[in-house]
């Protein structure tokens, strides 16, 4: 008798069945207006010069603004899913996100004062790491995704890469564009745009704002009610003065700001070892009170806090960007000052026992500014030379108060732990690259960034109002990142390559006193060699990028934690810090394809393969224990990352008309390090795949989308946390979303700058 087919294998045969039979519009990493038949040129700013993706030596992933709109991409994590060997977790809300490239990522407190990204991220040349990882998306003009170290370009701790984000620039007319959204769980948006030209060809103004809602998944039953409610608003303003062709200057506001009821999770009933001996006399294993909801996955929609959350953030930023256009050379100045905020208040035990409450908050501020001077033009030796310097501040207040029913028998109010730290990093670079062309294909790029930074930090820690730690250190740190690259076009759209690059993440000082470390940890430093090719075939009817890479990283940042009671005084205290990992060795390969099936149906796939561990670490200190994490797997770096989506547009009753169908796997991955210690869940995230589907409408003015997100009702999660305790450890769940969208637009379509 034949066996019947798995659940997992049934979705996936009918997420291939509606690809093929729906397809895509505008490859999933294109940009806007494609040809009849064939696949449209893409052009990114990779190196900070506007170039032919398939011309640039680098593994590149790009999205224009309109695919953006089709694919109802609201945030960065909806670009990243689409990116092969690139992966994320949730930490509990929307604008927390952990991302891996390549297996390269933050292993370090997620709500330390200063914390710096193992990724560049920059909106308009402008760098937004320090306040932001996961922005809202609205009048985008394109978002690239670059794999590898790209420091020459993108500086600071773009280890495993860079996020570029390029806003739509003010156009020398009028228009306007209104929208609405509705979905399930009481979720609905407004967004408004509006370009208006101030002085003919010499002023503009672009200004864009949205508001979004939500009611929630996630249920808490206990009598003071609330959930995973949450809001999110954004806006952006951008004037651009143009007084002669050579001279164009822009200057940027804009702000975020998201809150949400809770941090996002359910509970697992597994509890580590420092609250195993808080609340259940130090038994092991999976023995948690189910506290009235259960665990997942039996659990996935309900909580019991006894005490309110609110968990949020917010993001200000101010930024310019100037060019001059020389004769032989453009010079570019890049300036901005960035404010934001993290908080957590409320219920942190997790259960309906009122156990500790906390009030934890962290300001962070940022000033960079950049100026560059690189040729125009063609010519035999293209160069850039130019400096960047900067500061980050950050601020922890960190209070945590026993409740009414505190487990370590103190009055209610009274400070349990508490944390303050203060840190500062300023820092300073010089860069320069030149690529020489010795014949129309063959090119060589050498390219190089020496940077300096120095990092002071004074903090405190404090049990039951008695100091324990206290902090006052400063280190200082220098490096030099070359880069060497070596391409030839053999054929016309043909593009073979091979580079040697450095990335460079400075180290810092242990922000308490806690534990006896190193007055700082070491800068991790990593290798690249990577050899790709790209290539466009039958007639620019189909495109191919290929890449494979060996990485060698040194000296891996890791996040030390471990809290125990002290058995003569009662205080809670904890080991915190930050130590290095020997080593890891990351392998892999880069694949994405597109193809136009025909003028209507366009097709696409990407496949990330991953095989990342650590080296010799035989030390690893995981919740206080010594344990042997040599040859492990990387934290948050699944070995298989696929992809497929496709899109088929035709007319619908005298309107273009599309229907889109994406399918995203990952395979397992460990969430945390926690996970080196405890090899199951749930600290191993399991494989997953989700399957999108989008309709849509558009006449000359308006256009109408509907969406299915996780149609099959996927019940998975990428992440695992420990903040909420009395009920174990908390895992995130993903639910299926439902929803339309409905803009409309006045007055010119333009999208070209002054």
């Amino acid at each position: 008798m034949t066996a019947a087919p798995s659940r997992p294998a049934v979705r996936l045969a009918v997420a291939l069945a509606l690809a093929a039979g729906a397809g895509t519009a505008g490859p999933a990493y294109a940009q806007d207006g494609a040809g009849a038949g064939t696949l449209e040129e893409i052009v990114v700013t990779a190196q900070r010069r506007e170039e032919s993706l398939m011309t640039v030596p680098i593994a590149v992933s790009a999205i224009g603004g309109e695919a953006l709109q089709r694919q109802n991409v609201d945030s960065v994590e909806d670009v990243l899913a689409q990116v092969p060997n690139v992966s994320f977790v949730s930490l509990g809300s929307r604008d927390r996100k952990e991302v891996s490239m390549r297996g390269v990522s933050n292993q370090l407190n997620p709500f330390a004062d200063s914390r710096q990204s193992p990724y560049g991220f920059y909106i308009d040349e402008f760098s937004v790491a320090v306040g932001t990882s996961n922005p809202e998306i609205l009048d985008i003009e394109r978002i690239e995704v670059l794999r590898g170290p790209q420091g020459t370009y993108f500086g600071r701790n773009a280890v495993g890469g860079a996020i570029n984000v390029i806003t739509r620039k003010p156009t020398n007319e009028w228009a306007s564009e209104v929208g609405a959204s509705v979905g399930n769980y009481g979720s609905w948006g407004v967004h408004a745009i509006v370009n208006a030209p101030i002085v003919d060809e010499k002023l503009a103004l672009r200004a864009s704002a949205q508001t979004r809602r939500t009611d929630g998944w996630i249920e808490n039953i206990h009598p003071v009610g609330g959930g995973n409610d949450g809001r999110f608003d954004a806006a952006r303003a951008t004037l651009r003065f143009k007084p002669t062709d050579r001279l164009t200057w822009d200057l940027n506001y804009s702000t975020m700001e998201g809150e949400e009821g809770m941090r996002v999770g359910v509970p697992t009933g597994f509890l580590t070892q420092t609250w195993r001996n808080v609340y259940y006399g130090g038994r092991t294993g999976f023995i948690a009170n189910p506290d009235g909801v259960g665990f997942f996955p039996d659990n996935t929609t309900r909580v019991n806090f006894n005490r309110p959350q609110s968990v949020g953030s917010s993001f200000d930023y101010v930024s310019t960007r100037a060019t001059y256009d020389f004769d032989a050379m453009t010079l570019t100045i890049v300036g901005g000052s960035l404010e934001s905020e993290v908080y957590n208040f409320g219920d942190v035990d997790g259960g309906s026992i009122d156990a500790f409450y906390e009030e934890l908050l962290i300001e962070r501020e940022s000033k960079s500014g950049e100026i560059r001077l690189q040729s125009r033009g063609e010519r035999r030796l293209e160069w850039s030379i130019g400096a960047f310097v900067g500061e980050d501040r950050g601020v922890l207040i960190q209070p945590t108060f026993h409740g009414t029913q505190s487990p370590l028998n103190r009055p209610a109010g009274v400070e349990v732990t508490g944390t303050n730290s203060d840190t500062t990093n300023e820092y300073w670079a010089v860069f320069a690259q030149a690529t020489w062309h010795f014949t129309d294909s063959l090119n060589l790029i050498l390219g190089g960034r020496y940077s300096t930074e120095d990092v002071r930090t004074v903090g405190q820690s404090r049990s039951n109002g008695a100091v324990t730690g206290t902090n006052n250190r400063s280190s200082s740190f220098n490096d030099f990142s070359p880069r060497a690259t070596l391409s030839w076009q053999p054929l016309p759209g043909q593009l073979l390559y091979a580079t040697a690059s450095k990335g460079f993440k400075a180290g810092g000082t242990q922000t308490t006193g806690t534990v006896q470390l190193r007055n700082e940890f070491d800068p991790e430093e990593l290798w690249n060699y990577e050899l790709g090719w790209k290539g466009e075939l039958l007639d620019r009817r189909l495109r191919v990028d290929l890449s494979t890479f060996y990485m060698d990283w040194k000296n891996v940042q890791q996040f030390v934690r471990f809290q125990f009671i002290n058995p003569v005084t009662g205080q809670l205290l904890g080991a915190t810090g930050i130590d290095n990992a020997s080593k890891a060795t990351v392998k892999g390969i880069d694949f994405s394809t597109q193809m136009a099936a025909s003028d209507q149906l366009r097709l696409g796939a990407s496949v990330g393969y991953l095989d990342a561990t650590y080296g010799r670490w035989q030390r690893a200190f995981i919740d206080g224990a010594f344990i042997d994490a040599s040859g492990k797997r990387l934290i948050n770096a699944p070995r298989w990352t696929l992809g497929a989506h496709g899109e088929y547009s035709a007319p619908v009753f005298g309107y273009d008309g599309f229907a889109r169908v994406e399918w995203n796997r990952r395979s397992s991955q460990l969430s945390n390090t926690f996970a080196l210690r405890y090899e199951f869940f749930p600290f191993i995230a399991p494989s997953y795949g989700v399957v999108n589907v989008r309709f849509g409408v558009e006449g000359e003015r308006w256009k109408a989308t509907a969406y299915v997100e996780n149609l099959f009702d996927e019940r998975f999660f990428t992440n695992s946390y420990e903040k909420a305790f009395y009920s174990g450890v908390q895992v995130e769940t993903n639910v299926r979303h439902v929803g339309l969208e409905v803009q409309y637009r006045f007055g010119g379509t333009s999208t070209a700058g002054l």
